[in-house]
C-alpha cells in the first residue's frame, strides 16, 4: 500500500486566511467523518435480514448513498503476451506491465496470511470498510500531515482500480476519494466473494521491480511460481507493497528485512504463527533468487530476434487484432495473447549454422536463409549471420536481411521460363547464346547485353541449355518473345508482390534488364515464390503464425491466403529444367546427397550479390549473399573465394542447410515435363554409337536435346539408349 498523494488544495484554499481554512477544514472533517460512519452502519445493515433492516429509520436514504455511483467497473488488467515457436518453446515475452493474472488457488495461503494479517485482520468479517481506520486518515489527510493507512483490502483494492483505471483523476478530490472508496469497497463486498477481492487485489498491485501482480513477483524476486512461496517469501512480497522502492529487497535488502520482519511480526499477533515459528522465520536470509523477464523481440535469444520482429510486423497488419497498426500493436504489447508461430527450432538451429559457416557474425558481408514450407507459405527458419541489436559495431544491426530487397541476378530467369511455358513456347526452341545480343526492341545497355560471368559456350541453345548454364543473352532473347510485361506479370502471382504492376515504377515493355534480375526483392519473396514452383503452381503468402488465442480463451482466425497462379503442368515442367540446374549447370554446388533439388543460380552486376534459391516439394529456402553497404560493393576474396557467384558460397550454404533440414525426409525423384509439354516436340532418341562426339552433339541440339558426357573422341553408348521417347531439353549422356 503505498503512499498516497496529499490532498491537493483548490486555489480558494490556497488563498483563505488561517481562520476561514481552519474552519474550512473542521467542516469538510466533520463531513467526511458523518459520512463514513453513515456508510459503515449502512454496510452493517446490509446484512441484517430485511425485517429488521425496515424497522431501522434512514436505511432507505442511506442506501441511496449506493445509487450515487454506479457499479464499479474493473477494466481487465494489462497481461503480457507470449510469442511460442511450432513446438511450442517460448521464443519472446510482450509487455507494458510485467503480469501474469492467477487464480487464488494458484497462490500460496502463507501469501493471503501474510496480507490478511499486516492489512486488514478483519478481513474475512468486515464488510469492506472501517469506519474508524477511515475517518483517521482523512483527519490526517485534511491537517496536512503524511497519509494514513486505516483502509480495507477492499478499500485498497478500489483505490487501486480507480488508479488503474483513471490515472491522477482518481486522486483528484481527497474528500470525494474517500467518500467513493468507501461506496465502491461495500458494493465489492455485496456483489464479489472474499476470494475473488483477494485474488483482484494481488494480481493488481505493484509489488516492485517492475513486477506487477503476485506471479510476476513470485518469478521476479524468488524464480518460482506463486504456489511454491515459502512463508519467509510471502512476507517480504506483502512488505513490498507497503513501499515497492523503498522496500525492494534487489536494492535496499536492509530495510526490506526490516519490513519482512513486521509483517512475520503482525502474523504472530493474528495467531498465524507462534512465537518460536517468529524466531525463526526472522532469522532466516532473504533467499533472493531473482530473475528478470525479457520484454519484445530485441531481449530475444539468439537465433530468432530477426523472426521475432517479422511475425510482429505482420501482426500490425491483422484486423483482429484492431481497428488500426498503433491498436494492434498495443494488443500485442498488453492483451495476453499466446501467439503459436511456423517457426520450428530444428530447422532455425540448421539453417543459422549454415548462414555463419561461410560468413561468420564478424564478416563485413551480409547473408541470410529463409526457409518456406510450400503449399502452406509457412515460414520455418529466417536466419541471419548478423546479432541483433544496435551497439554500434558491425556485428549488430537490427536490419533484417531476410525483409530486404537485394537485387535478385539470374534467380529471375525462373519466372521468364514460367511465362514462356505458359505460352506454349517450345521447350526445343533454339537460342542464339553469342558473347553479346542488341535487342531491336528493349532497352539497351551500352554495347549491348553481354553473357553473365557464369559459364557459357555461346553457342546456340535449347531453353534448357540456356536454363542450365544461366545464359543471359539467350534469356533476354526469350524475355523478347513472352513480353516484359508478361514476364512482369507472372512474377507478380507467383510472389514478388512488391513488383508493381501499374504507375511509375512498374516494368516499360522495353526493360530488357527485368529477365536478369536487376531489380530487388527480399529472400523472404524469393523463397515465397520459389515455393509456388514445389506447390505445383500455388501461391501461398508467407505465414509467420498459426495461431493466436487471446486472454480468454478465444482463438482469433489466422491463415494464409493460396491460390493457383500457375498450371501445374508449367511448374512440373520448370521443376524438370531447373533440377538440371543442380545436376550438371551452374548450382552443383547445391546438391543434397540423397535428394532430388531444383533451383537456381543468381549473380548480379561486379558480384554485388549472390544467390541459390532451390527447392523440394516439402522445402523452398533461399540463400542471399551480399555487402550491407550496397550491390556497388563486390563480393571478392570472400573466405578464400576470389569472386563470388551464387553456384560457389550461397549455393555451398543452401546444400549445408538442406542436408540437416532434409534429414530422414524421403525426397521423390522429380518427375519429367507433363505429357502436354512432351507433346510440343517429342523426339526419339537416335542411335549416335560409333560416330564423333561433336557429330552426335550437333545433332541432340538439333532435336532440342541436351548433350552431356563425352566432347571428343567416338560414342561408345548413350544414357537413355537409343530408341527412348525424350522429351524437349532431356539430357543425353555420350559415353566413350
Amino acid at each position: 500500500m503505498g503512499k498516497q498523494p496529499k490532498h491537493q488544495r483548490g486555489a480558494y484554499d490556497a488563498e483563505a486566511t488561517p481562520g476561514v481554512k481552519h474552519w474550512w477544514r473542521r467542516l469538510a472533517i466533520a463531513t467526511v467523518v458523518l459520512v463514513v460512519a453513515l456508510a459503515g452502519l449502512l454496510a452493517t445493515f446490509a446484512f441484517v435480514p430485511s425485517t429488521a433492516s425496515t424497522a431501522i429509520v434512514g436505511v432507505a436514504k442511506l442506501n441511496a448513498l449506493h445509487e450515487r455511483l454506479p457499479k464499479l467497473d474493473i477494466p481487465p488488467l494489462p497481461q503480457n503476451s507470449t510469442l511460442l515457436a511450432a513446438d511450442g518453446t517460448p521464443i519472446a515475452t510482450f509487455y507494458l506491465d510485467n503480469r501474469i493474472p492467477v487464480k487464488l488457488n494458484q497462490v500460496s495461503p502463507n501469501v493471503v496470511n501474510a496480507l490478511v494479517s499486516t492489512e486488514d485482520r478483519t478481513f474475512f468479517t468486515n464488510n469492506g470498510i472501517s469506519p474508524k481506520g477511515i475517518a483517521r486518515a482523512t483527519v490526517a489527510d485534511l491537517s496536512g500531515h503524511a497519509t494514513q493507512g486505516g483502509s480495507t483490502i477492499t478499500q485498497q483494492y478500489v483505490k487501486n482500480v480507480l488508479a488503474y483505471r483513471e490515472g491522477a483523476a482518481a486522486h483528484a478530490s481527497t474528500i470525494n476519494r474517500k467518500l467513493n472508496e468507501v461506496i465502491y469497497a461495500t458494493q465489492l463486498t455485496r456483489h464479489l466473494s472474499k476470494d475473488a477481492i483477494l485474488q483482484g487485489y494481488l494480481n493488481l498491485v505493484y509489488f516492485g521491480a517492475g513486477a506487477y501482480g503476485i506471479d510476476a513477483a513470485s518469478e521476479r524476486y524468488f524464480s518460482i511460481p506463486p504456489a511454491q512461496l515459502s512463508l519467509t517469501q510471502a512476507a517480504l512480497l506483502v512488505a513490498t507493497v507497503r513501499s515497492p522502492i523503498a522496500y525492494n529487497p534487489l536494492v535496499n535488502p536492509k530495510d526490506a528485512t526490516a519490513a519482512r520482519n513486521r509483517v512475520l511480526g503482525m502474523m504472530e499477533a493474528n495467531h498465524k504463527l507462534t512465537a518460536a515459528q517468529t524466531a525463526v522465520a526472522k532469522a532466516s536470509p532473504l533467499g533472493l533468487k531473482p530473475s528478470y523477464l525479457q520484454n519484445g523481440c530485441a531481449a530475444t535469444t539468439d537465433p530468432y530476434p530477426y523472426f521475432c520482429s517479422w511475425v510482429v510486423s505482420t501482426l500490425t497488419t491483422l484486423p483482429e487484432l484492431g481497428a488500426t497498426p498503433a491498436a494492434r500493436l498495443a494488443k500485442v504489447e498488453d492483451g495476453g495473447l499466446t501467439i503459436k508461430t511456423t517457426l520450428q527450432p530444428s530447422v532455425q538451429s540448421t539453417a543459422q549454422a549454415a548462414v555463419i559457416s561461410k560468413v561468420g557474425y564478424g564478416d563485413p558481408v551480409g547473408a541470410s536463409i529463409v526457409v518456406v514450407t510450400p503449399g502452406t507459405g509457412a515460414v520455418t527458419a529466417m536466419a541471419n549471420n548478423r546479432y541483433y541489436g544496435t551497439n554500434g559495431f558491425f556485428n549488430q544491426t537490427e536490419v533484417n536481411y531476410a525483409t530486404s530487397a537485394s537485387p535478385v541476378g539470374s534467380t529471375f530467369k525462373a519466372f521468364t521460363l514460367a511465362t514462356a511455358l505458359g505460352q506454349d513456347v517450345p521447350l526445343s526452341t533454339i537460342l542464339p547464346a553469342g558473347a553479346a545480343y542488341h535487342s531491336p526492341t528493349l532497352d539497351n545497355p551500352p554495347g549491348g547485353y553481354y553473357t553473365n560471368a557464369e559459364p557459357s559456350d555461346g553457342s546456340d541453345l535449347t531453353i534448357a541449355q540456356a536454363t542450365d548454364n544461366s545464359v543471359n543473352t539467350a534469356y533476354v532473347q526469350l524475355e523478347e518473345k513472352v513480353g516484359v510485361q508478361n514476364v512482369a506479370a507472372t512474377a507478380h502471382k507467383m510472389g514478388l508482390t512488391s513488383l508493381p504492376l501499374s504507375g511509375p515504377n512498374a516494368p516499360s515493355p522495353a526493360e530488357g534488364s527485368l529477365t536478369l534480375g536487376a531489380r530487388g526483392f527480399s529472400p523472404l519473396e524469393m523463397a515465397s515464390s520459389y515455393a509456388t514452383l514445389a506447390a505445383n503452381g500455388t501461391y501461398c503468402t508467407p505465414l509467420g503464425v498459426s495461431s493466436i488465442t487471446d486472454a480468454a480463451g478465444k482463438v482469433l482466425p489466422v491463415s494464409s491466403s493460396c491460390s493457383q497462379v500457375i498450371a501445374p503442368a508449367v511448374a512440373a515442367t520448370e521443376t524438370s529444367l531447373l533440377a538440371g540446374v543442380v545436376t550438371s549447370g551452374t548450382g552443383t554446388a547445391a546438391a543434397v546427397p540423397g535428394h532430388a533439388i531444383a533451383g537456381k543460380t543468381g549473380t548480379t552486376t561486379n558480384f554485388g550479390s549472390a544467390w541459390f534459391i532451390g527447392y523440394t516439394p516439402t522445402t523452398a529456402t533461399a540463400v542471399w549473399m551480399g555487402d550491407p553497404r550496397g550491390p556497388s560493393y563486390p563480393l571478392t576474396n570472400v573466405a578464400g573465394v576470389g569472386q563470388v557467384y551464387g553456384g560457389t558460397l550461397p549455393a555451398e550454404m543452401f546444400s549445408q542447410a538442406m542436408t540437416g533440414i532434409l534429414a530422414g525426409q524421403n525426397t521423390p525423384a522429380i518427375p519429367p515435363p507433363s505429357d502436354a509439354y512432351m507433346s510440343l516436340s517429342a523426339p526419339t532418341l537416335p542411335d549416335l554409337t560409333y560416330i564423333p562426339a561433336s557429330l552426335a552433339r550437333a545433332r541432340l541440339l538439333a532435336l532440342g536435346l541436351v548433350p552431356a558426357g563425352l566432347t571428343t573422341g567416338v560414342v561408345h553408348s548413350t544414357v537413355p539408349a537409343a530408341g527412348t521417347a525424350m522429351y524437349p531439353g532431356q539430357v543425353v549422356r555420350l559415353n566413350p
